[in-house]
């Protein structure tokens, strides 16, 4: 078969054909066709047939007996039969299926989520975990230069003077005068 005849064995082609809207070339060209393609000789007996049919089917007597009550006996009949297609087991086993089918849909979305919920947690904790380490660090470094100084200078002033009062009053005075320098520190790094 050509790519003509290919193109030709097309069954709108042959709706137009039954409905004479072809042009004559098309009409000569599908009637051609028509003498070679038995399944489009077929098709279009049945059309011819079918249009036939509805032919005489609509030129008839238009004016069917319909009883009064009409719809409402339809719509009783189309409720009745309705009500036996589903039975129970159907409707369980619909919403155990709408069952596993929400919890996977919410598994996925979790797996997506927990990522993001894992991601800012882990985040927090290391910022935590940060700033209790900068924490102990400098109670630790602290409490080293406090001991180291008040060995120093207890030695040094103990050892001269033999007595610990005056040690305690430089450790306090030293004290003040460090807090005060760190406080400075800090106040002047935050304005600039």
């Amino acid at each position: 078969m050509t790519t003509v005849q290919q193109r030709i064995c097309q069954r709108n082609l042959i709706a137009a054909y039954v409905d004479g809207e072809l042009s004559e070339v098309a009409s000569a060209i599908f009637e051609q066709h028509l003498e070679d393609c038995v399944e489009c000789r077929g098709e279009l007996r049945v059309h011819r047939r079918l249009v036939c049919e509805l032919d005489a089917a609509l030129t008839g007597d238009a004016n069917i007996p319909v009883p009064e009550n009409f719809s409402k006996v339809i719509a009783v009949r189309a409720r009745s039969d309705m009500r036996g297609v589903r039975t129970a087991s159907e409707h369980k086993r619909a919403i155990a299926i709408c069952m596993v089918l929400a919890a996977a849909g919410f598994a996925l979305l979790g797996a997506t989520a927990s990522e993001t919920i894992f991601f800012a947690a882990r985040r927090f904790v290391s910022a935590v975990l940060t700033i209790g380490g900068f924490a102990m660090s400098a109670a630790y470094d602290a409490i080293t230069g406090l001991v180291v100084i008040s060995r120093v200078v207890g030695h040094k002033l103990i050892g001269q003077t033999g007595s610990l009062a005056v040690v305690l009053v430089f450790l306090a005075v030293g004290l003040l005068v460090l807090s005060r320098l760190i406080s400075d520190y800090h106040r002047t790094g935050a304005t600039e």
